[in-house]
């Protein structure tokens, strides 16, 4: 089998402006010619962002030919000059004739947004895996009035065609905060099959007139051949002043792919004031042919505190950065102002890996231990792009007596040539 169809790009150099408008964001895009016009693709996109003046904004959008992907939008206020939050978002997108896929972003009132380390991934699902078989996807567009209770977002539900097989599941909220005092919480929830309410993300806004949060979830769930639901839910602590302004689920059978691996872990695990001393997670993987691997990586950062408490977190292959430059930048990652704050932290990449085993890790730390910060609900993949080789079918009884006999004639037909 030849690999799926995918396009990757990303940028690792920080990348600047003083825009008030949405401008480009150098390097984060895929050309219209990776797309074949009516196919349908994985777009996955996301950076480390931030502003080097403490309440202004930082904006990030993603944006195909000259019209904005609206669900994309995230705008966010710094709590800390240059602190970095992360983004990521995803759609299936049916590629139009002509248009490109790029990130754009944008500053606020005085200050300089940044961006760096930002991704856009896409991956064709019309040709190589198959729609309600293979991989699945909702969103919900509709505009809802959060409250305590947690509310459904987008939702799919289906039975594996295999037991045993590893699902990827990716999903998202966009949310407009009506204050800041209340924390926003989403999270994945399964039933059916199994029950789960983890990973989830909560966070406080830090400017209830002008954000506009992302908070993105991943996991991969080892599923039977049984119904299962997965649901993007939605909540506040308190009040009704939240609005949750679209959100989406994506679930992919990984085991479509020619090799895999993942991990998970659930427990909370103390983190580091040491640079990248706590091992969040780790897979390793063989890839069988020498090509692209996806990798991803997820954490969800309690500090405990009331006040900022930064996390630092990387991925590593093989001891080295990938993407290069983690390391070396060692970006400051913080959310929220409440000790109840548990933000979700989702990282992706591609590297060209050869066909020998790789050590891939999730490395994380805090600046400070003094308030027992931890690292939970963590996840790993890598996931090569190589499609699964193809099946041998079993085939036995007067069908093989038939196929038999007609090799046994051939052959006796050559040699008497």
């Amino acid at each position: 089998m030849a690999a799926i169809a995918h396009a990757f790009a990303e940028q690792n150099t920080n990348q600047t402006t003083t825009s008030l408008s949405y401008v480009d964001l150098t390097g984060a895009s895929i050309a219209s010619g990776s797309f074949t016009a009516g196919k349908k693709y994985l777009i996955f996109a996301g950076a480390q962002i931030s502003n080097n003046t403490a309440g202004d904004e930082v904006g990030i959008k993603g944006v195909h030919g000259t019209t904005a992907f609206a669900e994309s939008e995230q705008v966010t206020q710094p709590t800390a000059a240059n602190n970095r939050y992360p983004y990521a978002w995803f759609t299936i997108w049916t590629a139009v004739s002509g248009e490109a896929v790029k990130l754009q972003f944008r500053a606020g009132t005085g200050g300089t947004a940044g961006a760096n380390f930002a991704f856009l991934l896409a991956i064709n699902l019309s040709d190589d895996v198959v729609e309600s078989t293979d991989w699945f996807f909702a969103e919900s567009a509709t505009d809802l009035g959060l409250t305590t209770t947690f509310q459904d977002g987008a939702s799919i539900t289906f039975t594996p065609g295999t037991a045993g097989h590893d699902w990827a599941v990716l999903a998202y909220a966009q949310h407009n905060p009506g204050d800041t005092v209340a924390y926003i919480d989403t999270r994945i929830n399964r039933s059916g099959e199994a029950a789960s309410t983890l990973p989830t993300s909560r966070a406080e806004s830090a400017d209830a007139a002008n954000e506009t949060r992302i908070y993105a979830l991943a996991r991969v769930f080892n599923l039977g051949a049984a119904s299962n639901t997965f649901k993007e839910q939605s909540a506040v602590r308190t009040g009704t002043a939240h609005t949750r302004l679209h959100s989406a689920v994506f679930a992919l059978n990984l085991n479509k792919f020619r090799n895999h691996a993942n991990a998970y872990t659930e427990a909370a695990a103390a983190l580091s004031a040491t640079d990248y001393a706590t091992l969040a997670q780790t897979v390793s993987l063989t890839p069988d042919v020498t090509g692209d691997v996806w990798i991803l990586g997820y954490n969800g950062f309690d500090k405990n505190a009331a006040i900022n408490r930064d996390e630092e977190f990387r991925i590593q292959v093989d001891n080295a950065d990938q993407p290069a430059g983690q390391t070396t930048a060692n970006y400051q990652y913080s959310h929220g102002f409440d000790n109840a704050d548990e933000e979700g932290f989702l990282f992706t990449t591609m590297a060209s890996l050869s066909n020998a085993a790789h050590t891939i890790d999730l490395d994380a730390s805090v600046d400070s231990a003094a308030n027992a910060s931890t690292t939970k609900e963590r996840t790993l993949w890598a996931v090569t792009m190589e499609l699964e080789a193809a099946g041998v079918t079993a085939i036995t009884g007067t069908e093989s007596l038939r196929l038999n006999l007609s090799g046994v004639s051939t052959l006796l037909a050559t040699l008497a040539r």
